[in-house]
């Protein structure tokens, strides 16, 4: 991305996506310029991926898109995904100008939750606007494959939330994988029924919101099945 460009903070909640297809991440911007934007995730988009990332502009109330590519990969220990824009609209440079005004301070952010939602695709797009509103840096993955997937890079998670029912027999499978790979990862299970499992720390109600996933996260809870 062009040093040349001003840039500035501006911390906002996105979604974003490879044009061709992939998991969803919900991440968030660490700062904006005219020609491009970083955002701050572990969500792996490799080196000329053409990105899609939609943004609420707090300022106008409104919500747009913008395409670019990625022109540097979200890596330790930074963590910052570079997007270069392409042909971005009005409505990006009218809240880069916004940003400007109100730049934030440079200081480095606090550390923020890594998390990944394992659910089917219905299941994550009911549990997105939970998420977006959470400041946690969220990745998705559908199944056993995806989670494996994110695993591969070597990200560090704090949870694991799993968006199925406590009966559901995929349950097992997958927080078995994660209490090998990511031992000290919070295993979560958000849906209907609570169970017995060896494998999960904490069973959340579906219709419990944030607050509840949160003290899940963080309650001081004794690791089942640790190895």
């Amino acid at each position: 991305m062009s040093r040349r460009a001003p840039r500035y903070r501006f911390d906002i909640a996105v979604r974003a996506q490879a044009l061709l297809g992939g998991e969803t991440a919900v991440c968030r911007t660490r700062d904006v310029s005219e020609v491009g934007l970083c955002l701050d995730t572990a969500a792996w988009f490799p080196l000329g991926t053409r990105i899609s990332v939609s943004v609420f502009d707090p300022a106008s109330g409104t919500a747009l898109e913008v395409i670019g590519d990625v022109v540097r990969e979200a890596m330790a220990p930074s963590w910052t995904l570079g997007i270069l824009l392409i042909e971005p609209p009005l409505e990006w440079r009218a809240l880069v100008a916004a940003a400007a005004r109100e730049a934030l301070p440079s200081e480095k952010p606090g550390k923020r939750f890594r998390v990944l939602v394992v659910g089917d695709d219905h299941r994550q797009r009911g549990a997105m606007a939970l998420y977006v509103t959470s400041g946690w840096d969220v990745l998705f993955a559908t199944d056993s494959d995806s989670v494996q997937e994110v695993i591969s890079h070597k990200i560090e998670l704090d949870a694991v939330i799993a968006e199925l029912d406590a009966a559901d027999p995929r349950l097992t499978p997958i927080m078995e994988g994660i209490r090998k790979a990511q031992p000290l990862a919070r295993r979560i299970v958000r849906g209907i029924g609570k169970g017995a499992n060896p494998l999960v720390h904490r069973f959340v109600e579906r219709d419990d919101g944030l607050a509840a996933l949160l003290d899940a996260i963080t309650a001081d809870i004794p690791a089942p099945g640790a190895p």
